[in-house]
């Protein structure tokens, strides 16, 4: 395995990252709240604007196929706070 990812470089990546339904990054629409990196897991806290927000699997989707074609990434888990509050 590659050296580990930073997390400027995991921003870098989900920059590219696009929104299904306004078609703006998700970091540019501040989507992305936190990022951990571990041993080449990463954990994303991803804040949607609802909690039943319709494209929530989708956007789950294109964030860990973004992340899994480093070589340097493992494992991704993503953590919504809003679907615990919902």
């Amino acid at each position: 395995m590659a050296l580990q990812p930073t997390t400027n470089q995991i921003y870098a990546i989900l920059d590219q990252v696009m929104d299904p339904e306004l078609n703006h990054s998700l970091v540019e629409l501040g989507m992305i709240r936190d990022i951990d990196i571990d041993d080449g897991r990463v954990q994303v806290e991803l804040q949607l604007t609802t909690p039943h927000c319709p494209f929530a699997g989708e956007i789950e989707q294109r964030i860990r196929s973004a992340l899994l074609e480093m070589d340097s990434v493992s494992e991704v888990a993503i953590n919504r706070p809003c679907a615990r509050d919902a």
